[in-house]
């Protein structure tokens, strides 16, 4: 029991009045007088009741004694104090996202953060708490778990680690989602545990989770959110940048240095008017558009190419590694194709140009047709065998398949030496559509059964072809994709056939370069944390740039998840010999180069309230007491006197 006003026990001074109040009332004396018989029969009865008497008065002093004790307790507020089961334990979350790199004075974001915490969990263990540490990156991982004083110097240590290491924090975004799921761990063990998250990004909803702001006041960033260049129907080169600053009202301008800008080896350099931004509007956009004359040698040709982009603001905010951006694919590969026949077409030709424009921001493709002179011996022939990447043979076919392409064989009128088919006569009787094989990348989007032909070239066996399209039971078109053999036999004219009349003809065009020639990168610009999908046009390639040291791969397309800003290079050798470079960059996402932003709501973290026990209140009780000692108070001294 403890009391809410111990004043109150000066009630129980009135007690000392009591005991006055009983010494200074005069005793009972007793006296001899005469008297007659009922005088004597009276004096009898009253030293009967004498003793009775005596115990009368003790009850009454009792009664009043406590009852001036009961009192004195209603006045003081007795209660019985509750259980209080509250713990002293603290989870940490630091979060080391990119953004927690930016800096001020010297000092990031990422630091502050880790001191704070150093500072916190020495005052845990001051007061004999337990303290949990994690570490919120792309991956978050638990630096402490529930750790006791014991384990400061270790914890310390771990924490000294994260500022002295040369990465200290992802460049990417962190997995809060993972990192409040290890605190609900240890909320799941102890309600009572608090979670803190030290960050510099503003959670509009917090939750139950203390948010602890480690920013500056001065803390800003300018950044190059992404560039493009895109050619127009001029066949000139528009560059877009965007831009953002955060955090500050600045003005800055945007430089593009072009490198081996229309073939030329000396840089040129492009720049913006001055942009102003404000708090309020943070991101622009400039535009170099096709006009912008590059003039290295006087002829004012606009920039139809270029090797590379390197795109950058030059000013001294907290955030370097978004100040600059480089952009590849401005000097397009060539992609060779030869079209032999004995009776050229309009079909292939037509084909191959919708493919050059739709493919004009990835490939150069060359298109060389040649006619086979069926009164030359094939030593004579003007086709070639070798340094293209894609060869079609119509109707007349080589002495022998080139071994540094794709090769094509339409209505093929013998078997070329490495071919390993077997061809028989020609077949068929009569118009019929054709029926398809097990799907097939080269067949997708297509449909057979639109396909009529009226006679084709038997294949009587075939040595690890697809079989895509049949005629009846008979295959007519065939595929192969083998390291050393990449060949696809169509074997029926389409002069005999609707085929090239349809949408499936430039389709199956399509598919053939998505399939046998997907272009090396499907993109020049990627963000931290993106993957990376690379195709070789050869057996192998290998890669450099972040984490990755001469990485060969062998098996395509290669999936790669990238981690680190910069450029990175792709390295190969085609099928026709030739060695290709490429490159691509990687940069900082803009949702962490937008130091400032305001999120809606944190991850839930779920605390089960516990209910401790209230204080038990005794007042009533003694009250009670009180009331029922003034009532049998009341008793006894009506007994005693009447």
């Amino acid at each position: 029991m403890s009391l809410l006003a111990p004043l109150g026990l000066l009630g129980l001074l009135s007690i000392a009045a009591l005991i006055l109040i009983y010494v200074l009332k005069p005793n009972y004396q007793q006296k001899i007088i005469s008297s007659t018989y009922v005088w004597k029969l009276s004096l009898r009865y009253k030293k009967k009741r004498i003793p009775i008497s005596r115990f009368t008065n003790i009850l009454i002093f009792i009664c009043q004694f406590l009852i001036l004790v009961a009192l004195a307790f209603v006045m003081s507020k007795p209660v019985i104090p509750g259980k209080m089961v509250k713990s002293n334990e603290k989870v940490f979350i630091i979060d080391a996202s990119a953004n927690m790199l930016v800096s001020y004075a010297d000092e990031t974001r990422f630091e502050r953060a880790v001191q704070e915490v150093q500072d916190e969990i020495a005052d845990t263990f001051e007061d004999g708490g337990l303290v949990t540490v994690i570490v919120a990156n792309e991956d978050p991982y638990t630096l402490a778990q529930r750790s006791r004083s014991a384990d400061s110097s270790v914890i310390k240590d771990r924490l000294d680690e994260l500022i002295d290491r040369e990465i200290k924090c992802t460049y990417g975004s962190a997995d809060l989602e993972k990192a409040v799921a290890l605190a609900q761990g240890v909320v799941d063990q102890n309600p009572d545990a608090e979670v803190y998250l030290y960050t510099a990004t503003t959670y509009v909803d917090k939750g139950n989770i203390e948010v602890v702001d480690v920013s500056d006041m001065d803390d800003w960033n300018a950044a190059i959110l992404g560039v493009d260049a895109v050619i127009g129907d001029d066949n000139y080169y528009t560059i877009t940048v965007r831009v953002g600053c955060y955090g500050r009202s600045e003005s800055m301008q945007v430089i593009v240095e072009v490198e081996g800008a229309n073939g030329e080896p000396t840089p040129y350099i492009l720049e913006s008017d001055e942009l102003f931004f404000n708090v309020m509007e943070e991101e622009q956009t400039v535009t170099f558009d096709a006009q912008v004359q590059i003039d290295q040698e006087g002829d004012g040709n606009a920039l139809h190419s270029f090797k590379s982009l390197y795109v950058h603001v030059d000013e001294a905010d907290g955030f370097e590694k978004d100040n600059a951006y480089y952009f590849y694919g401005g000097e397009k590969d060539t992609i060779k194709i030869q079209y032999a026949s004995s009776a050229p077409n309009n079909f292939f030709r037509t084909a191959v140009y919708t493919l050059r424009e739709v493919y004009k921001n990835t490939w150069n493709i060359q298109f060389d047709e040649v006619t086979i002179d069926l009164r030359k011996p094939v030593s004579e022939q003007e086709y070639a065998l070798e340094e293209y990447d894609f060869y079609i043979f119509e109707h007349t076919m080589p002495e022998k398949l080139p071994t540094d392409g794709i090769v094509m064989l339409v209505d093929p009128d013998s078997k070329p030496k490495g071919l390993e088919m077997t061809m028989g006569g020609m077949y068929g009787l009569y118009e019929s559509p054709l029926t398809a094989g097990d799907p097939h990348p080269l067949t997708a989007y297509m449909n057979p059964e639109a396909i009529t032909i009226t006679k084709f070239t038997e294949i009587v066996t075939h040595n690890g072809f697809d079989e895509l399209m049949y005629y009846g039971n008979k295959p007519v078109l065939l595929a192969k994709n083998d390291m050393d053999s990449k060949v696809i036999v169509m074997a029926f004219d389409l002069n005999y056939s609707n085929f090239s009349m349809l949408f499936d003809f430039p389709t199956f065009f399509f598919n053939i370069f998505n399939y046998y020639m997907p272009p090396t990168l499907t993109d020049y610009g990627y963000e931290i944390g993106d993957t990376v999908y690379i195709n070789a046009r050869g057996d192998s390639l290998t890669l450099t740039g972040g984490e990755f040291e001469n990485e060969s791969f062998t098996s395509f397309p290669a999936q790669v998840i990238v981690n680190q800003p910069g450029t990175y290079t792709v390295a190969q050798v085609s099928m026709t010999g030739e060695y290709i470079i490429d490159n691509f960059f990687v940069g900082i996402s803009n949702y962490e180069s937008n130091i400032t932003k305001e999120i809606e709501a944190l991850p839930f973290l779920s605390v089960i309230e516990r209910e401790d026990e209230e204080d038990k209140d005794l007042i009533i009780w003694f009250a009670a007491v009180m009331v029922a000692l003034l009532f049998l108070e009341w008793g006894l001294q009506a007994r005693k006197h009447f």
